[in-house]
């Protein structure tokens, strides 16, 4: 009896133990066991286009943390042999496997192995599992490709790999964390008669016993690294090799053989960029070689995979002649970014994606310094921090926005975390410290970090660690201060602040008070309280000292954490303007006083408007637009400052300007006079510089220096956008002489650099066999850049039935546009006015379609609903859009915060349209009437 009462109570407690093991639900893998080395084996069969598949085995050999009686780990969409699961204790030769039942949790993709036995702590385990799967259609996991070869018109299929950030378990079993670092050892299956890559190097080639001309390609044991990082690839591509003086890293640049020509540019970019990085981090880059990839689909821009990078091809392969100087520029930063990722992300990992910037942001920021190393002569590093600052200036003011470091709960919210925030507020912040701390101290903190953390993981409380001992070091901030204290208000709070100047003109004192900047140009009781602490750099006209970015006094916030107003005296004269935030090395906006505005627009629009730097300048002009757009204050204030334009010659200060009003003129463009009046203001701005640039011309010669391409290109852009007569004929009259010339897949004279200024002008002014001959030159290209241009720019036509047709083109798998392409050819069908309403009927009749086009793991529905929410401007078509996500809800789920801001976009362009679209006909009709051109408008109407 008593035997049996304990047998009942034990099975009590098993079946106890076994509900709470089959509840196990939590987003995170349960801590009893850590991985030390996977042996994976994989045979990819890519012989039978009908039937494209892998099979494999996998050998993790794990530590046991604590006492366990199950393992738990990540498998997804994989057929696993429960009937040959194996598992071996190095410490028990007799140790045999117990197991008691195998679970999933779908949710989770936990795949869970229970067992009527303990793994003890501290002993070592084998855990072998045999598995199958088909390669996925999706972009994602372990996938397929194709391209057709031009020779033989033969589709060529290859499988490559895209993990991050959870897909490894796509592929294998294993724990698909980015704390479970491991080594691998990996032998790939493949038919001999094609190439086979991994992160590491080829170690040895051997027959796969039982598959006639099939063969292993065996890979050195990588270093320690995360499954999101794991690579491998099976293709048949052609490789260029190259290294540098000085360094012992082979690096060979990959793609289909039609393509090889395009491969040096990159291959001359990479080795000198890693060189840079091993000099300035002081730690050499760990393997012997880095093989770059070109793959004709891919999801993301590239993908850092330790060894083993991939990329669009668009992001990789340059064609002179054919590629713009913009692809050049964009080129060479993605790869400046995914090496710099193999020190920031792959060397140091962080522990949860919760601090995904620690690996986004560093290599958005460090390969802004690649790139000025490799290509001083191109500005980018300015370029690259306008850029960033203007774009998360906008996102990060709207409520929707989330901190650079916010905890994630759940799997499905990590895709949407690789955004502007985490790559270009990271980085803005980054470049903010760099600025702070000065060369030195920057570097310094830099090195300590990774080598403190190397082959581990790190949060970014390790990074504030290494920066607070730095500034101390080199006396950037007081001893009392702490970087995380300070830093803390950049990375864990929404948003970012508005500094408000204040000064007394009589007195000489300054006010100056903060609080955060929102688009709507409200503040609720909870946003009031948050408080940043703000570097604050300034100069004068008698100091005029834009280089000293080093914050001359700070904004603090108290215990509580709120904000502590500053008062200045006698810093400027009462007829002197002042500056802050010098370069715009601070992450914050600058709001001055009506009378301050007044001087700065005094010195802007006369001869010494160069005097002001120029990042100053484009910030200013940033800033006046954008407090216009949300409310601070009235247009003719802005009007006034973008006057000066028709002086600037810069780049920096037109690029502003241009990204600002952009939004202007899409929500003027429903109201025709209020439209035709901001089109001739803008010519009246545009008309010198386009002038200046020659227009719409050949001009472009090997004499003209990269920002005077970027500038040409930008501004022949708008001024046919503003039907800009010149621009407009130019356009034309260059696209219909390659449309007569004799093979134009060969004979195309029109500069690269304005090509998508020519077709898309050609397109929106053509007809439907204007636009049927871009869409052959795009069938016939070999070059991806160029197939990008002609994505866009077929989706520019006026022609509502031709841009029906793209609509379901572009969703036509047949057709050649491949899915990583077809959210630009959407986005550019929903930016015009007649594609707008036709791709948000196409969004709404075909959702369920598109979810599945896309797949469950993919965030471009998002990226669609984006490119139509900000086209919508009636409170009818909002309520639409709201009932179809509402009935909808499932297909969301990955595109939450996408969502949210579609919803805060479409809110804000009602509102704006209530305030400003009467209000800004009378504006600009007394301003017109003022400057002679209120007769343009009606010759032009």
């Amino acid at each position: 009896m008593a035997n049996r009462l304990c047998l009942t109570l034990a099975a009590i407690c098993l079946l106890a133990t076994l509900a709470l093991t089959n509840a196990y639900t939590h987003y995170r893998l349960p801590t009893a066991i850590q991985p030390d080395r996977y042996k994976l084996k994989v045979i990819t069969h890519l012989e039978n286009p009908a039937n494209l598949t892998f099979n494999g085995q996998v050998s993790i050999r794990f530590n046991v943390l604590e006492d366990t009686n199950n393992i738990t780990l990540h498998v997804q969409n994989l057929t696993v042999d429960e009937s040959r699961i194996q598992l071996k204790s190095y410490a028990d030769k007799k140790f045999r496997l117990c197991k008691e039942s195998v679970d999933t949790v779908a949710e989770q993709d936990y795949y869970i192995i229970r067992l009527c036995q303990t793994l003890k702590k501290g002993e070592m385990y084998k855990l072998k599992l045999y598995f199958s799967g088909i390669l996925s259609e999706k972009l994602h996991g372990y996938y397929r490709s194709s391209y057709v070869a031009k020779d033989t018109n033969e589709t060529r299929w290859l499988s490559v790999t895209q993990f991050e950030p959870a897909s490894a378990r796509a592929a294998f079993p294993c724990f698909d964390e980015p704390n479970y670092k491991a080594k691998f050892i990996i032998w790939l299956g493949h038919h001999k008669s094609l190439t086979a890559l991994s992160n590491m190097p080829l170690e040895k080639q051997m027959p796969v016993n039982g598959l006639p001309d099939f063969i292993w390609s065996v890979f050195e044991e990588s270093v320690p690294m995360s499954t999101y990082l794991v690579a491998y690839t099976v293709n048949d591509f052609m490789y260029k090799e190259s290294k540098v003086e000085g360094s012992d890293v082979v690096f060979r640049t990959w793609s289909r053989g039609g393509y090889i020509d395009q491969c040096d540019y990159a291959a001359e970019v990479g080795p000198n960029v890693l060189k840079y990085y091993e000099e300035v981090f002081g730690i050499p880059f760990p393997l012997k070689k880095v093989d770059e990839i070109a793959i004709p689909d891919f999801s993301a821009g590239a993908m850092e995979n330790w060894g083993l990078i991939t990329y669009r091809e668009t992001a990789l392969l340059f064609a002179p002649n054919v590629s713009s100087e913009s692809n050049k520029q964009r080129i060479a930063e993605v790869i400046a970014h995914e090496l710099a990722h193999q020190w920031f992300g792959n060397l140091v990992t962080m522990k949860w994606w919760t601090d995904l910037w620690l690996n986004e942001g560093f290599a958005t920021y460090i390969a802004s310094l690649g790139l000025k190393n490799l290509s001083p002569e191109w500005d980018s590093y300015n370029a690259d921090s306008l850029d960033n600052s203007i774009s998360i200036f906008r996102r990060d003011a709207q409520l929707s926005s989330h901190p650079i470091s916010q905890p994630i709960l759940n799997t499905s919210q990590i895709g949407e975390r690789f955004d502007s925030i985490s790559y270009k507020k990271g980085s803005a912040v980054l470049r903010m410290l760099h600025m702070l701390l000065g060369q030195d101290g920057f570097f310094e903190g830099v090195r300590d970090y990774l080598m403190k953390h190397k082959y581990g993981n790190a949060e970014q409380d390790d990074l504030w660690a290494a920066f607070t001992e730095k500034a101390h070091k080199f006396d950037r901030i007081e001893p009392k201060y702490d970087m995380k204290v300070i830093m803390d208000s950049w990375t864990l709070q929404t948003g970012y602040p508005l500094v408000k100047i204040n000064r007394n003109y009589e007195t000489g004192a300054i006010e100056i008070t903060q609080h955060r900047y929102l688009e709507n140009n409200s503040i609720s009781d909870e946003e009031a309280k948050k408080c940043w602490w703000v570097p604050l750099s300034y100069t004068t006209p008698k100091e005029l000292d834009f280089e000293n970015t080093t914050p001359k006094v700070w904004m603090e916030c108290d215990e509580s954490g709120r904000s502590v107003p500053l008062k200045l005296e006698n810093v400027a004269g009462p007829q002197e303007w002042i500056i802050f935030n010098l370069q715009l090395s601070g992450v914050y906006r600058v709001m001055y006083d009506f009378e301050n505005w007044r001087l700065l627009n005094a010195t802007l629009n006369s001869d010494k408007f160069n005097t002001i730097h120029v990042m100053n300048r484009a910030h200013l002009i940033d800033d006046v637009i954008s407090f216009a757009w949300s409310g601070y204050h009235d247009y003719d204030i802005t009007f006034d400052v973008l006057e000066y334009l028709t002086k600037e010659r810069e780049y920096l200060p037109w690029k502003s300007a241009l990204d600002g009003l952009s939004n202007v003129i899409r929500l003027l463009r429903p109201f025709p006079e209020q439209h035709d009046y901001f089109k001739t203001y803008l010519r009246y701005i545009i008309e010198p510089i386009y002038n200046h640039v020659d227009g719409l011309n050949h001009s472009l010669e090997s004499s003209k220096s990269h920002s005077e391409i970027l500038l040409k290109s930008l501004v022949t852009g708008w001024a046919c956008r503003i039907e800009l007569e010149d621009c407009v004929k130019s356009a034309v009259a260059y696209f219909q002489q390659w449309k007569l010339s004799k093979n134009p897949d060969d004979e195309n004279q029109i500069p690269a650099d304005l090509r998508p200024t020519v077709y898309c002008t050609a397109i929106r002014h053509g007809d439907k066999d204007d636009w049927q001959f871009l869409w052959q030159r795009y069938r016939a290209s070999n070059v991806a850049t160029e197939k990008r241009t002609i994505i866009v720019s077929l989706g520019c036509s006026r022609n509502e039935k031709v841009l029906r047709d793209y609509i379901d083109l572009t969703f036509d798998k047949a057709e050649y546009i491949r899915t990583q392409d077809v959210t630009f050819a959407f986005s550019s069908i929903a930016r015009s006015e007649v594609g707008a309403p036709l791709a948000r009927d196409y969004f709404a009749e075909n959702l369920a379609a598109l979810h599945n086009f896309f797949g469950p793991q993919s965030t471009d529905l998002g990226r669609l609903l984006s490119s139509i929410s900000i086209q919508i401007i009636s409170s009818e078509d909002f309520e639409k859009i709201t009932q179809l996500i509402d009935a909808n809800k499932e297909y969301f789920k990955k595109a939450e915060k996408s969502v949210q801001s579609a919803y805060e976009t479409i809110n804000f362009n009602i509102q704006w349209i209530g305030r400003n679209v009467q209000d800004m006909k009378s504006r600009l009709h007394d301003r017109l009437s003022l400057m002679g051109l209120l007769e343009r408008v009606a010759v032009d109407a």
